[in-house]
C-alpha cells in the first residue's frame, strides 16, 4: 500500500496495487500483434524515472524585470520592433508611392510603443471590439487614448503595420509556406520564450485556436472550441502556470498534400528541446501513441497521456465498451510503458499510456481512479491556463489581415508571460493582480510617447492637455501682462508708423508703449497663446 502526498507535502489519498509483480506474467497482444504483460517486469518494477527537482519553475537567473514593461520586452526583443518598424514604413512608403497627395511620417519606437499601450489598454478595459474613433474621442473613455497619440496617427500605423516584405513574399512562400508574413516575426518571438523561464517538471501539449473571421489559407473551423473559426497553435505550456514555452502554427495542407503522421511530428518538433531533461509531458489523445511515447522515453522525456480506443496496440480488452463494471481499471505493461484502461461513467472507456509510472496504483477512493488518471487530471490543464489567460484579456481588433490577428496574439501571449515572471519575483495576493499589470504594463509603454508629444507640441488642444494632466504633464503658466488680453488699442484718425521710415500710415497701437504700428512692424497673437508666451 502506499500513500499519495501532494506538492505541499499534506497527505491526499491511499494507493493500493492493482497489479503486484509476478514472475511470469501473462502475455497478451494488440491487433497488431504488440506484446504487453499482465504483470510489471523487473526492469519497470523498480522507481519512476527521475524529475527534476531544483531550479525549476523560475525565471532564469539573470532575468530580473524590475517594472512590468521590462517583463514584457523580453519577449517583444528589439530585433522584432525593428522589423514591425521597417516593414510598416516600408508598406507606408509603397502605397505613397501609389498615392502621391498623401502624406507619412515614419514610424518610431517611441509609436511602436505607444500603438502597444494602447492595443493592450483596449484589451484590459474589454474593449478591443470598440470603434477606434470613440475610444479616443469619447469624454467618458480612459483619457490615456487621447494624450499617448492622435486617432489618425493611431489608424495610419494600424493601417500600414506589416511583418515582411511585401515584395519577396511569393518568392519566401516556395521556403516558408503559407506562413510566409510572420513567419520571421513568430519564430523570433519562439526563441524568447525560453530564455527567460526554467519551467517545471510538469509540462502540457495541446492546441490554441485564437479567433479569426475573414479570408485566410491558415483557418480552421473546430465547434468544440469557444473561438469556433480561428488559426490554430500547437503549444508545450508549463502545466502549473500555463507558461508558453514552444509552439508551431497549422497551415494545413501544403501543396494538396495531406501530412502523415502530424500529431507525433509535431510532438517530436515542440518537444526536442526538452530532451534529456527528465520532465512529465501530458497530452491528450490527438497525440499519444505507443511508438511516440517510447521515442520520447528514450529520450528521457516522460509521457502521460489518453490514447483512442482503435489503436491497433491496444488488446481487445482496451477496446471493448460497456462489458466492464463501473469504476473498474485494468493494467498492462512493456519495458518502459504502462497501459491503464479505466471505466469512469457508464459505457465511458478512458485508455493511458504512461512512460512515467510503472505500478497499478488505484486510489482507495469512492471512484477508485489510477494514479496515472490522477496525474493526466492534474497536469493537463497548463495549455488551457495559457488560453484563458489570453482570451480574457486579449488585445485582437476586428481586422481582415490574418498576419495581424497572429501579431495580437502573439502580443497576448507575451503579455501572459510577462506576468508569470514578474510576479514570480514580486508576488501578488491582489484577485485582479493580472488586470493590474497589464493596465499598469499599457502606461509604461504609453508614457515615453506621451512624453514626446507632450516636449514637442506646443499647440496641443485642450481635450489632450485635460487628459495629459491626468498623467501628471501640465505646463507652467508663465505670467503675462492682462493688459494684452484687452482689446485692441486704436487711434482716431491714421497717424504715421513711429517704425517706418517711409511715413506708412496706421490705425492700431501697440499695447505696450501705445504707439502707432503698421502690419509691417507689428505681430498678432491669439488669447491662447498669449497666455503661455513669455514677454520680456
Amino acid at each position: 500500500m502506499h500513500r499519495s502526498v501532494s506538492r505541499h507535502g499534506q497527505l491526499t489519498s491511499t494507493l493500493f496495487d492493482a497489479a503486484p509483480y509476478s514472475s511470469k506474467p501473462e502475455s497478451k497482444f494488440g491487433k497488431n500483434r504488440t506484446e504487453w504483460k499482465t504483470s510489471p517486469s523487473v526492469a519497470a518494477k523498480g522507481p519512476t524515472p527521475k524529475i527534476i527537482r531544483r531550479g525549476y519553475g523560475k525565471p532564469k537567473r539573470n532575468i530580473n524585470p524590475q517594472t512590468p514593461g521590462e517583463a514584457f520586452k523580453l519577449f517583444i526583443t528589439p530585433d522584432i520592433v525593428n522589423e514591425v518598424i521597417t516593414e510598416t514604413n516600408r508598406e507606408a512608403k509603397r502605397k505613397l508611392a501609389l498615392k502621391p497627395k498623401g502624406t507619412w511620417k515614419d514610424f518610431t519606437e517611441d509609436e511602436f510603443w505607444g500603438y502597444l499601450g494602447i492595443v493592450l489598454l483596449a484589451g484590459v478595459q474589454k474593449q478591443a471590439h470598440v470603434p477606434i474613433r470613440e475610444l479616443f474621442q469619447d469624454p467618458r473613455s480612459d483619457p490615456m487614448y487621447r494624450a499617448t497619440m492622435s486617432v489618425t496617427r493611431f489608424e495610419e500605423i494600424r493601417s500600414n503595420m506589416r511583418f515582411d516584405d511585401r515584395s519577396t513574399r511569393n518568392e519566401r512562400k516556395e521556403e516558408m509556406g503559407r506562413l510566409a508574413p510572420i513567419k520571421k516575426v513568430f519564430d523570433l518571438f519562439l526563441n524568447n520564450l525560453r530564455e527567460a523561464y526554467e519551467p517545471h517538471a510538469e509540462l502540457t501539449l495541446d492546441e490554441q485556436q485564437h479567433p479569426y473571421h475573414g479570408h485566410c489559407p491558415l483557418i480552421q473551423f473546430n465547434p468544440a472550441k469557444p473561438a469556433k473559426y480561428g488559426i490554430k497553435i500547437f503549444w508545450i505550456c508549463d502545466a502549473v502556470n500555463g507558461y508558453a514555452l514552444n509552439g508551431k502554427i497549422y497551415t494545413g495542407k501544403e501543396d494538396g498534400k495531406v501530412s502523415r503522421d502530424l500529431a507525433s511530428k509535431v510532438t517530436k518538433e515542440l518537444a526536442s528541446g526538452f530532451y534529456d531533461s527528465g520532465r512529465v509531458l501530458t497530452m491528450d489523445n490527438y497525440f499519444t501513441s505507443l511508438p511516440l511515447v517510447e521515442y520520447l522515453a528514450e529520450n528521457k522525456l516522460a509521457v502521460v497521456g489518453t490514447v483512442r480506443s482503435n489503436k491497433p496496440d491496444l488488446p481487445s480488452d482496451f477496446r471493448e465498451i460497456g462489458k466492464r463494471n463501473l469504476h473498474s481499471s485494468l493494467f498492462l505493461f512493456r519495458p518502459k510503458v504502462m497501459l491503464a484502461s479505466y471505466v469512469g461513467k457508464k459505457k465511458k472507456l478512458v485508455n493511458f499510456l504512461s512512460s512515467l509510472h510503472s505500478s497499478a496504483l488505484i486510489d482507495s477512493g469512492e471512484k477508485c481512479k489510477p494514479e496515472v488518471a490522477l496525474f493526466y487530471n492534474k497536469t493537463k490543464i497548463g495549455v488551457d491556463l495559457m488560453n484563458q489567460k489570453v482570451s480574457d484579456y486579449s488585445c485582437g481588433r476586428i481586422t481582415r489581415r490574418w498576419p495581424m490577428a497572429s501579431w495580437s496574439n502573439i502580443c497576448d501571449v507575451s503579455g501572459s508571460n510577462a506576468e508569470i515572471i514578474y510576479h514570480d519575483l514580486y508576488p501578488s495576493d491582489a484577485p485582479d493582480r493580472r488586470r493590474l499589470f497589464l493596465k499598469e504594463l499599457a502606461k509604461e509603454l504609453a508614457m515615453p510617447l506621451m512624453l514626446s508629444r507632450f516636449a514637442s507640441n506646443s499647440r496641443l488642444r485642450a481635450p489632450v492637455i485635460s487628459a495629459m494632466k491626468v498623467f501628471g504633464l501640465e505646463r507652467q503658466e508663465q505670467p503675462v501682462n492682462h493688459a494684452l488680453l484687452s482689446p485692441q488699442s486704436t487711434s482716431e484718425a491714421r497717424v504715421r508708423c513711429k517704425r517706418c521710415k517711409n511715413g506708412t500710415k496706421a490705425s492700431k497701437l501697440c499695447h505696450y508703449c501705445q504707439t502707432p504700428t503698421c502690419g509691417t512692424h507689428s505681430r498678432s497673437f491669439c488669447e491662447y497663446c498669449v497666455k503661455r508666451m513669455k514677454f520680456m
